[in-house]
């Protein structure tokens, strides 16, 4: 479980890098879409360790996913109506998100 959170938080700081730099529509789009992968991973690695002993790590892991999750419906919901005005939200939350890994 802990190399499966490492690779986890390791493909989406690099997702998190794209996200924060882009400038045009069609980047943010693709970061986004890029970023939404990467929280779905999250999520179904949280959702495979649920029901085993919670490490600290652990806690924090659950934490970041919860918040994964409400972004991710941000995302969808952006990418459904191809609505980029909440592209700059969605890159805050993402930094945000970042501070937790």
């Amino acid at each position: 479980m802990r190399e499966q959170i490492k690779q986890t938080q390791s493909m989406m700081l690099d997702l998190f890098e794209v996200a924060t730099h882009a400038s045009q529509q069609s980047t943010i789009t693709t970061s986004l879409i890029e970023a939404q992968q990467a929280l779905l991973t999250a999520q179904q690695l949280y959702s495979d360790s649920e029901g085993t002993q919670q490490t600290p790590n652990q806690s924090t892991f659950k934490h970041f996913v919860e918040c994964a999750t409400h972004l991710n419906l941000m995302i969808v919901k952006s990418l459904d109506n191809h609505d980029l005005a909440e592209a700059d939200h969605i890159q805050n939350e993402l930094s945000e998100l970042k501070q937790l890994i």
